[in-house]
């Protein structure tokens, strides 16, 4: 009997046998839960739609009619806090809980909440704890031979050089051999690094740096054998700035020299010697705060200059004794050190710590490279033994990640796609989960083969809502906006768009989501200027428009930089900024005059930046941030067992997810079209 004829004839059985009463209601008020369970379904249809301040109000009419119904409470929490409205939402997890004491999802959702506004900033972790070990014997045809350096790139992906050997290997998150670059060259690869999906390479013996593509595809090459400026002797530790400057050890020539993305040379600095400024034997760099780290093995420092090649320091202790890797994390300087282990350097306290061992006394045989991720996860190659170490932070052991249900989608039915965010406990979004890190029960009955690669495969693209000020005092900027607009619209692809809101006192649509330059232009040009600023509305309006856009999303808002008492009346700055970090939209404001404080921190805590007039270069690269965004979300898109006989039943969908010792669970469902 084929395998979804004998799930329906279950499913039939049970409905046959279970009393509707029993399915239904505890106190047998049947009516009174159909009407309760129709306005649910229409507030499932626009929770789908994310238009969840729309669901709220059917999920409402839906309590109003049943108070203990338990999944349109928690789909009501679910809405406010998608929508923003992160007080609400804890208030009806909290009745949620009442009615339902042992949910576990709910009482997660509770801690998470209430966590968040007490989560630790950007410091590492005081301890760490082994995670995994891969040896590069046991990776077989993907091992890792003298291992030197490591990058990951924004999947987390991890990407090894070996120097004994002519290649690079990648590994995916889960420690899986995915991958092997094999240029066409003698050996000797030397340092690695990830910027905006290219790899660059340093060959060692061949005196050349190589751009990667991160399919291994050879893009672009740059260098050659001598002294001179864009020479080489010996290129060993090398790393990307914010622009994509390429900073690299000229190890033979006893320099650092700086290109930019496309390999033309700009400057280099740096000589042989022992004296402030000088190098013993140069190994590793990298780049913070707009200055320049270099690892002197033999010479015990690290050579501190600006981006303009000036010397500024050199950091020494008595810790830093075989410096090799280096590499950054927020305010943080991580060094390899062949002889202690790693040191931990932080740039702005001037304060070090150092992790040289792990578990029954296990330690660094040769530490020569590192890297930590976004989550705080620290990856280690120690070359002795020819191990990749990852270390996990302690207080990760004690935390869920947290699976939050954005959106199903049942339009091709029977296939099924859940739209999720996974964030770890801090609410940071937890990056590079696969297929095998996902487990499916729907009604009781696993599903195989999910498909993840959904948003990762797709041609990359952007939305953005740009929104302009039109109160009275904007009306002598007039001529400024298309200026203004044309920063972006000049740079839009045809697979890219951009929907234009205006507003003063009232909220309304200049122009739909589009890609022409032209049409958004004589929108721009239009004067519509009257008195006051539902700043609020409007960014909450353009939010929304984005919210449900699968691509690369943003705001860009256009104003003189003030605010006036009534202008977050309806939507204050921190529902505003609740809902943008929920769905990961960045908001740029582009302010004429000196931005009122309130703008600031929407811009800052959303991810975006406020940038004047006179910052052309920022005004330029507005864009491509956005454009260039890591995409956040996940999309795990499978076929049911569910036949069309099952229309309007409810399936319960539990979702659970395990990656690097942290574990998530989320029920949520669907009614069959």
């Amino acid at each position: 009997m084929p395998l979804k004829r004998l799930f329906a004839i279950i499913y039939i059985l049970i409905f046959l046998v279970i009393p509707a009463a029993s399915i239904y209601s505890n106190d047998g008020s049947f009516v009174k839960f159909e009407v309760a369970k129709e306005h649910f379904r229409k507030g499932i249809v626009y929770f789908n739609n994310m238009q969840y301040l729309a669901a709220v109000e059917f999920f409402k009419k839906s309590l109003q009619e049943y108070p203990d119904y338990y999944t349109a409470r928690d789909f009501l929490s679910r809405s406010y806090k998608l929508a923003g409205f992160k007080n609400s939402a804890l208030e009806e997890l909290q009745k949620a809980i009442q009615i339902y004491p042992d949910s576990i999802a709910a009482k997660n959702r509770i801690d998470s909440l209430l966590y968040r506004g007490t989560a630790p900033g950007n410091d590492l972790s005081n301890e760490y704890v082994l995670q995994k070990e891969i040896g590069s014997r046991d990776m077989k045809r993907f091992g890792f031979p003298d291992a030197i350096d490591i990058t990951l790139d924004n999947e987390k992906n991890i990407y090894l050089t070996s120097f004994s050997s002519p290649r690079v290997v990648k590994i995916d998150p889960n420690g899986k051999g995915i991958d092997i670059f094999r240029p066409n060259i003698k050996g000797g690869l030397y340092g690695i690094d990830y910027y905006k999906g290219t790899l660059a390479v340093a060959d060692f013996k061949g005196n050349a740096v190589y751009f990667f593509n991160t399919s291994g595809k050879i893009i672009g090459r740059f260098g050659s054998s001598g002294s001179e400026e864009g020479s080489f002797h010996g290129p060993q530790g090398l790393t990307f700035d914010k622009k994509g400057h390429i900073y690299v050890v000229d190890s033979g020539n006893f320099r650092v020299q700086k290109f930019d993305e496309k390999g033309n040379f700009i400057l280099g600095f740096g000589k042989k010697g022992k004296y402030e400024g000088e190098f013993s034997n140069p190994s590793g760099v990298a780049f913070l705060n707009n200055r320049v780290y270099v690892t002197d093995t033999d010479g015990a420092k690290i050579a501190v200059y600006d981006e303009y090649g000036n010397y500024i320091t050199d950091i020494k202790n008595r810790e830093i004794k075989s410096p090799r890797g280096i590499s950054i994390n927020g305010d943080n300087i991580v060094i390899a050190d062949e002889t202690s282990g790693l040191i931990i350097h932080n740039t702005s306290s001037s304060t070090t710590k150092l992790f040289d061992s792990w578990g029954d006394n296990s330690r660094f045989q040769r530490s020569v490279a590192s890297c930590i991720d976004s989550e705080g996860y620290m990856y280690v190659i120690d070359s002795i033994p020819d191990m990749l170490y990852s270390f996990s932070p302690v207080e990760k052991l004690y935390t869920n990640m947290e699976i939050e249900i954005t959106s199903v989608d049942i339009k091709k039915f029977p296939v099924v796609a859940f739209y999720m965010n996974i964030k770890g406990r801090d609410g940071k979004p937890v990056k590079g989960l696969v297929s095998e890190n996902f487990k499916i029960t729907e009604d009781s009955s696993p599903i195989t083969n999910i498909y993840t690669d959904y948003l990762k495969n797709k041609p990359v693209s952007a939305s953005f809502s740009m929104i302009i000020d039109r109160s009275e005092p904007m009306r002598a900027y007039h001529n400024d906006l298309s200026w203004f607009a044309d920063f972006v619209l000049q740079k839009m692809k045809k697979n890219d768009s951009l929907e234009l809101i205006n507003f003063n006192n009232d909220v309304w649509t200049g122009n739909n989501f589009d890609w022409s330059r032209r049409k958004t232009l004589d929108a721009v040009r239009k004067r519509d200027y009257a008195n006051g600023k539902s700043t609020g509305v409007a960014l909450y309006a353009g939010l929304s428009s984005l919210v449900p856009q699968i691509n690369r999303r943003g705001v860009v808002f256009i104003t003189d930089g003030s605010i006036d008492d009534d202008s977050f009346r309806q939507y204050t700055p921190e529902i505003i900024m609740d809902y943008a970090k929920e769905h990961y939209i960045p908001i740029y404001i582009i302010s004429i005059k000196e931005p009122d404080s309130v703008l600031v921190n929407i811009a800052a805590g959303t991810g975006g930046a406020v940038i004047r007039p006179a910052e052309i270069d920022r005004l330029r690269q507005i864009y491509d941030n956005i454009r260039n965004l890591d995409e956040m979300r996940y999309v795990l898109v499978y076929n049911t067992y569910k036949l069309p006989s099952f229309r309007g039943w409810w399936a319960d969908v539990k979702i659970e997810a395990e990656f690097r010792g942290q574990q998530g669970i989320e029920w949520g469902g669907y009614f069959v079209p």
